[in-house]
Order: C-alpha cells, then structure tokens, then sequence
C-alpha cells in the first residue's frame, strides 16, 4: 500500500495576533507548593487489568496476517457507568479486530499471489497491532493511549497514537473542549510549548505560518490526539503530521501548573496526590515542570536500557526483552521507574528498579516479580494487572522470590527506597 508523503511543517517564530498569552518557560515552578496546588488528596486511584489478544493466520504456503489487540477493564467497584463505558470500549475493539483481521488476510493472501505470478518477492505477512498505556485511572478520569501500528506490504508499515478519554464518574468519553474550553489558549499553548520542547526540529524553520495553521485545525476540529495525565494534558502529533515519518511522534504536555487556567471546572485540572503512569517504550513523558526538564524516555533491547531523564542519559547493559515501563511519583514528589521485561539470562519476567531522583537515573535493584497476571505458557491470551496507585497494587512473585511460590497474586507497595514491598492484604488498604 503506497504512503503519502507529506512534507514537514515549519513553525512560525511569532503567535497569531489576538492568540491568548502564554508563559515564558525558562522560569517553571519548581517547588512543592506549588506542585501541591494542583493535586486533590481525595481524587482515589482505581485498579485496572488489560487483556491481550494475539491472533495469525496463514496456509500452507506460509503466515498471512499477525497481530494482537489489547482491551482494558474496572477490577473494583462503586464507579458501574464508568465500568460499563470500558467494558463497550473493549467490546467494539475486539469486534474491529475480527473485521479487519479478516479483511487484512485477504488483502495479504491477494498480495502474496500478485507478486508470486510478477516474480516479485512477497515481504512477509501483513500486522497490526494496538496497546493500550494507562496514562491515568482515578476517581476523576480515566485516559488511555491507544499504540497502533500497521504493516500491510512495501517498504514501511504506519504507526501512531490516539487517546480515549473517559469521565470516572459517569462513564462519558471526553471530547477535548470538555477539559479544555478555551480552545485559543490551548492552541497558543501547543504552539508554544512546541517551540519550548523541540528547538532544533525541522518545523522550527523560520518564516512559516504552516505548523500554527496545522495546530489551529487539529485542535479547533477535536482530532489531535490527547490524553489526560495526572499531571497535565498531552498532545501527539503523529509521524507525518507535523514531521517526516523518520522524525517520528511528536509530544508535548500542557501542564496543570503552568496553565491553570485553560482546564475547565469538574476536577479536570487536579491530579492525584501520588501515581504510577505506564510509559510507551521511545516515547517522550513529561511528568513535572521541573527546571531538570522532568521528561522521561525509556528504550530497551537484548544489549540493555536505555533511560533519558532529567537532561541525563544512562544506559543499563542487561539483556531483556518485551519492556513494561511504569513510572511513579510518591506523596513527596520523588520519582521512580519499574520496568517488567523478560530476562533473557534468568529465562523469567523481573522488574527493573530505577531511582530517577539522583544526579542521574541509577538501578537500584531486580526483583523477583512481573505484573502479567495470566499464565506465563498462555502465550496468545495474556492478562497484566496495570499499577496505578504506589501505595497499593498487584504483581505476581517469580521464582526467586524468597517469600511466595512463584505465580502467586500478590498486593504491594512502592518502598521508603523506591523498591517494591510485597504487603500481606491486611496492610493494604480497603
């Protein structure tokens, strides 16, 4: 399937006249109260579980389509609407997927005959895949960032983000005016913070007004993707919308603290008072405005980590594969990162721990222990308990581990030093 190429956008140096004002950025807010004020200690974490499924299909020529989707569900009670609104999404996913994987198999099998009878090579089987990445779940919202990609022949497949953003308290899929009313502050802000966060990017060039136009359209149309943080708004502009396709995913974070007043009424600008956030591997995260720039990447392969964070690079020569990153902020503002992935030396998942509050990002420990909660040989159905809350979520010991026998369903907390504590259930809460 053939790829239109868009050429990249080029952002005007100036903001439109009449466009709302921003901040300068070379000052952010960097203490505590101030952090402080745009958190609400009664806003309460809700526990989620994701479900992935993996599909193929083939004949005896070869495989024909490979792919998987991930669906998301509710595991406590008290909030039905909003359980019900997850339980439709997931339905209509996996209802999506049947249709186009059916479609997709044909497509390739067409494919495949076409080159065959040309004496042209077939490149492999199609693919599609989608996970999802728990940017949020609280007694406020609940938002997910939806990874798609594709492969359906050629020489690259496509690839991008979207967001599905969900009101806890009755169930509602949020359109962005709902969060955001103030549609011109929020794209001055965009455009802004932009410029802040990507100085040396192609669409930086001087003397076009093709990125502001792109931004105003995008936003004023409600077809970015966004999601709701807990500690601001994301946005994401996806290979070839304002950049080329090597450039990649664009991302910035319009932050509570910052811009006050661009959220609406409703709770929309208040986070939880502490988080765990699952980050999407390569994918920029802005967690504060710390003057360190709190913004967090996270690549991983068979040679090692590798972890970008406060303007500081480390990598951690390890050999893994399939990382899980999640990444926590406790009630004093310290930051800390876990990464489940399988360890290839050991031959079992283990999680990774990383203090992020040092010089520089530095593992402090590997322990014993995964967050997928389905049986490691069930290989196309796997079910992974998603940490939202740092003082209470669920994991499954490993075969190192000294306390419990290996696959047992545990509750846990984030430790005084930042590593996992295994809790008996009555020391967690409720």
């Amino acid at each position: 399937m053939k790829k239109k190429m868009l050429c990249a956008l080029a952002l005007c140096a100036a903001l439109s006249a009449g466009a709302a004002p921003v901040p300068q950025f070379d000052a952010p807010v960097a203490s505590a109260a101030a952090a402080d004020s745009f958190t609400d200690a009664s806003i309460q974490t809700l526990p989620l579980t994701k479900r992935t499924l993996y599909f193929a299909d083939g004949d005896q020529t070869g495989p024909l389509l490979v792919s998987h989707w991930t669906g998301v569900d509710l595991v406590c009670g008290g909030f039905g609407e909003l359980s019900n609104a997850l339980a439709a999404y997931s339905a209509e996913e996996a209802q999506n997927a049947d249709a186009v994987n059916a479609q997709m198999t044909a497509e390739a099998r067409q494919e495949r005959e076409e080159r065959l009878a040309s004496g042209s090579p077939f490149y492999g089987p199609f693919e599609r895949q989608r996970d999802i990445f728990v940017r949020r779940a609280d007694s406020q919202v609940v938002s997910l960032m939806e990874s798609v990609s594709s492969y359906t022949g050629g020489v690259h497949g496509m690839y991008g983000v979207l967001g599905q953003n969900f009101d806890a308290r009755t169930g509602k899929k949020l359109a962005l005016s709902d969060v955001c009313p103030n549609t011109e502050g929020l794209i001055a802000a965009i455009i802004a913070h932009l410029g802040f966060d990507y100085p040396d990017a192609p669409f930086m060039q001087s003397g076009s007004t093709l990125i502001q136009e792109q931004v105003r359209q995008l936003v004023a149309d409600d077809v970015v993707p966004w999601t709701l943080g807990p500690r601001g708004l994301t946005v994401y502009f996806n290979p070839y919308v304002i950049g080329s396709y090597a450039e990649g995913i664009y991302t910035t974070t319009i932050l509570f603290s910052q811009h006050p007043d661009l959220f609406a009424d409703g709770g929309y600008g208040y986070g939880p008072a502490s988080y765990a956030m699952e980050v999407q591997p390569y994918l920029v995260t802005r967690l504060s405005d710390s003057p360190r720039d709190h913004r967090l990447t996270v690549g991983g392969d068979e040679n090692g980590i590798t972890i970008t964070f406060g303007g500081e690079t480390v990598r951690d020569a390890c050999s893994v594969r399939d990382i899980r990153p999640v990444v926590a902020e406790v009630s004093d503002r310290r930051h800390y990162l876990y990464v489940d992935c399988f360890d290839n030396e050991r031959n079992h998942r283990v999680v990774r721990v990383y203090d992020l509050n040092l010089p520089e990002p530095a593992c402090i420990g590997v322990q014993p222990m995964t967050f997928l909660a389905s049986p490691v040989e069930q290989e196309n159905d796997r079910k992974w308990f998603v940490m939202t809350d740092p003082a209470d979520f669920m994991a499954v010991s490993m075969e190192e581990s000294a306390l419990y026998p290996p696959g047992t369903q545990v509750r846990c907390r984030v430790g005084s030093d930042g590593r996992i504590e295994f809790i008996s259930v009555e020391d967690a809460k409720g």
